[in-house]
């Protein structure tokens, strides 16, 4: 349990790597916290779940990661930034609900949790960060919403379980990597307004049998979608 207050002092942020690698397995925030520090929680390998109330704005980076017994997260309406890392390497944890007030994921931020399943990503959300969901490989299904402008690099590499996907009409590049070694994907919907599809977006993408470019597409890089072995159709503009 953190207090709300120590020696007369409300506790109103938890420092950087204030709690990093404690044995606790469940950790109560009170609502007079605004801010998670960077490593706050990292490598806490006991700590099974968290709630992090709706007083908190900011998930610093690697702020949990490495909880490799973590698996439930609930995050109260009011966090608008997830950091850098924040849940990289939370090898247990299956589910996560992201609040409508959220709008950067950051980069890495859930790297290597390869139980994760589900995630929803509300309309609030404008970023979403290089790697995000690198080898989360038990993500079978995303929506990404329309309000999703920038998908970054790497953001989906090697979610290999991940069937289909449907990018929104905001996002005018697909960065390189964006979708590498997502070998179950079948399907993927392209809208129009996409200019760029980078190096490597769809690289090893063994199971995706046909691709419709949109009119907008101007530029298609290099590699961008070898060794799709079951590619049998591209309509190209």
């Amino acid at each position: 349990m953190i207090p709300t207050t120590y020696k007369g002092i409300i506790v109103d942020g938890i420092f950087d790597n204030g709690f990093e690698n404690s044995e606790s397995t469940s950790i109560s925030i009170p609502d007079s916290v605004t801010t998670i520090g960077v490593w706050a929680f990292s490598n806490c390998s006991s700590l099974e779940s968290i709630t992090i109330p709706g007083s908190v704005t900011f998930i610093g980076g690697y702020a949990f990661s490495g909880c490799t017994s973590l698996s439930s997260v609930i995050i109260s309406d009011g966090v608008t930034y997830i950091g850098d890392h924040a849940f990289s390497g939370c090898s247990s944890l299956e589910s996560i609900t992201i609040p409508d007030s959220v709008t950067t994921i950051g980069d890495y931020a859930f790297l290597n949790c390869s139980s994760l399943e589900s995630i929803t990503i509300p309309d609030s959300v404008t970023t979403i960060g290089d790697y995000a969901f690198f080898n989360c490989s038990s993500l079978e299904s995303i929506a990404i919403p329309d309000s999703v402008a920038s998908i970054g690099e790497g953001a989906f590499f090697g979610c290999t379980s991940l069937s289909s996907v449907s990018i929104p009409g905001g996002v005018t590049y697909i960065c390189d990597r964006s979708f590498s070694y997502c070998s179950s994907l079948s399907s993927v919907s392209i809208p129009d307004g996409v200019a760029s599809i980078g190096e490597r977006a769809f690289l090893m993408c063994t199971s995706l049998s046909s691709v419709s470019i949109p009119d907008s597409v101007t530029y298609i890089g290099d590699h961008a979608f070898s060794g799709c072995t079951s590619l049998e159709s591209v309509s190209i503009p």
